[in-house]
């Protein structure tokens, strides 16, 4: 348990640069021209409220030719497509109801998406839920319904979009290109009681990120954890150090649709850390894959761990 007392104190024990970020910066900002998201067609996930429809409205923002929004609720949606076209007029916008999960809703999603808009050039996945932030209960407690939906929502919802996010190239016989963002969380990086179902989820689309890296060479993958926002799955035991603007999801998922990322793909990252300071280490983050999953903490070479022989 991290000292409530101080409001970094969880933040700090996964930090990977000397720099934290809890306010969004220049490096990562809308407003920086190296962000700018001109002639991009991006679509988010979960995009009602929160992390999702702030994203949104950062990439309206910096100037998105096109933003395809999607969640739940229609009313909410039309909503946050209303405030997408105050912020960016030009920006052609489409909100689309669609059930995470649901693979019915996602065809048709995407069936809309090509006669609407086009191709899309990036996919922010960011839709997802943490059921066992209600009690936390551990496994034989909870409803094996329950633990499975959050499975069905926070995996097979984000391969839902990848797949017909592909699907716009492999369809037509073009290897794939673009973008592909998940948001995940620093919960698939520690084990704690009644979290199974949301660490395992969380893993699982950091280890997907890796695995589309290489079976898509063309395709630009990343995993982000979003820090500790003030939304309506956070927890109240850490309400003192939940204090992450969503806006440092909106501004890295920005950064990382741009070519200064590119040493950062098939990779895990954090809101918090510092991209230049990253960028500065990029061949030594490339070389010891130092922000990818390993299996053991041993560190294995071709041949399995260098012990020395016990005589």
């Amino acid at each position: 348990m991290s000292d409530q007392s101080d409001i970094n104190a969880l933040t700090l024990s996964g930090q990977f640069t000397p720099t934290m970020h809890r306010e969004v910066y220049p490096a990562i900002a809308p407003t920086n021209p190296a962000n700018s998201a001109a002639g991009k067609s991006v679509l988010v996930t979960g995009a009602t409220r929160g992390i999702g429809k702030v994203i949104a409205l950062s990439w309206a923002k910096a100037g998105a030719a096109s933003i395809v929004i999607t969640g739940r609720n229609k009313e909410l949606l039309l909503l946050v497509a209303a405030e997408i076209k105050r912020v960016s007029p030009k920006t052609k916008v489409a909100a689309i109801p669609s059930e995470a999960g649901s693979e019915a809703d996602t065809k048709a999603l995407w069936a809309q998406i090509k006669a609407e808009i086009g191709l899309i050039d990036v996919l922010i996945c960011n839709a997802g839920v943490f059921s066992e932030r209600e009690g936390f209960p551990i496994a034989g407690s909870i409803d094996p319904a329950v633990w499975w939906s959050d499975m069905e929502i926070n995996i097979r919802g984000p391969y839902l979009h990848i797949y017909n996010f592909l699907q716009q190239f492999l369809a037509v016989g073009k290897e794939p290109t673009g973008t592909v963002i998940i948001l995940s969380s620093a919960a698939a990086s520690f084990n704690a009681p009644g979290m199974s179902a949301y660490s395992i989820s969380k893993l699982v689309v950091i280890r997907l990120t890796e695995l589309l890296h290489i079976e898509h060479s063309g395709v630009r993958t990343f995993a982000f954890h979003p820090g500790l926002v003030p939304t309506d799955m956070s927890l109240d035991i850490f309400a003192s150090q939940t204090i992450d603007p969503p806006e440092l999801s909106g501004g890295l998922s920005l950064y990382l649709s741009t070519p200064r990322a590119d040493f950062l793909r098939g990779t895990y990252v954090s809101v918090n850390w510092d991209v230049e300071e990253m960028e500065a280490r990029a061949a030594e983050i490339n070389e010891k894959r130092l922000l990818n999953t390993a299996f053991l903490n041993a560190k294995l070479g071709p041949t399995g761990h260098p012990f020395e022989t016990i005589v």
